[in-house]
């Protein structure tokens, strides 16, 4: 029997399901709204991409990490605990206004069929990921998005889960959040990670740079992709009944 098909379509359910059920709120508050009364409180503060965050009580920053591990991350902070690691790292690159108009544009299952994408296209023989929640939250200056992942790997059969919540903002600027931590440990890591991703305050001054077109256009493509292949399966349901 061929397991890995069948892990695919696994995932491939799995994702149209998630992001059917996805829900959303409207606000016309600020995305930072919440987090601003802790501006003064933050205790980790990061001048060159303008951020600042109350990372977990007794979590320690990760140095001197080779780039094969950080995969470039801001900062990563660990609870420090070899028998249960968890990790927790901050991402940060710049996007187009074309993006923002793509996100703006299409619907929240949509913007999460399109990370769900992002997040899996790396799949393989070695490693499966199956995005399995999402959640989209719409601000006056920014769409918040929370999202749920675990991912198996073969050379061990172990199973690793992730939390991230993403700001796209208007400034041009994208914040990721992410929480790896193991099925054991994750709730109580969830708990901690939420809480300290309720103090994250960034802000909306710096400019958008000069970006790649073609790194708008795949951005672009892949929801059109969605689109077609949405409105090809619909149909297909449509004319089986």
């Amino acid at each position: 029997m061929n397991y890995t098909i069948i892990i695919i379509a696994l995932v491939a359910t799995l994702v149209i399901f998630s992001t059917d059920c996805a829900y959303a709120t409207n606000h016309t508050s600020s995305i930072f709204s919440d987090a601003q009364r802790y501006s003064d409180s933050n205790t980790y503060k990061n001048a060159n991409f303008s951020f600042s965050i109350q990372p977990p009580l007794n979590w320690i920053v990760l140095n001197n990490l080779p780039p094969n591990i950080s995969n470039q991350a801001v900062v990563i902070f660990s609870n420090n605990d070899k028998s249960q690691l968890a990790t927790f790292g901050i991402y940060h690159r710049f996007i187009a206004p074309n993006v923002m108009a793509a996100i703006g544009s299409h619907s929240d299952n949509d913007v999460l069929a399109t990370i769900a994408q992002e997040m899996t296209a790396g799949n393989n023989n070695d490693s499966q990921t199956i995005v399995y929640n999402g959640l989209v939250d719409r601000y006056n200056d920014g769409v918040r998005v929370s999202i749920s992942s675990a991912t198996r790997y073969a050379a061990d059969n172990s199973t690793s889960l992730s939390e991230n919540i993403i700001y796209f903002l208007n400034s041009g600027n994208q914040y990721t959040l992410d929480l790896t931590s193991n099925s054991t440990t994750i709730d109580k890591n969830s708990q901690l990670f939420e809480d300290s991703a309720s103090t994250f305050l960034a802000s909306q001054s710096n400019a958008v740079p000069e970006f790649p077109v073609a790194l708008v256009m795949l951005i672009i493509g892949m929801f059109s992709a969605i689109f077609v292949f949405r409105t090809k399966d619909l149909a297909g349901i449509i004319g089986n009944r």
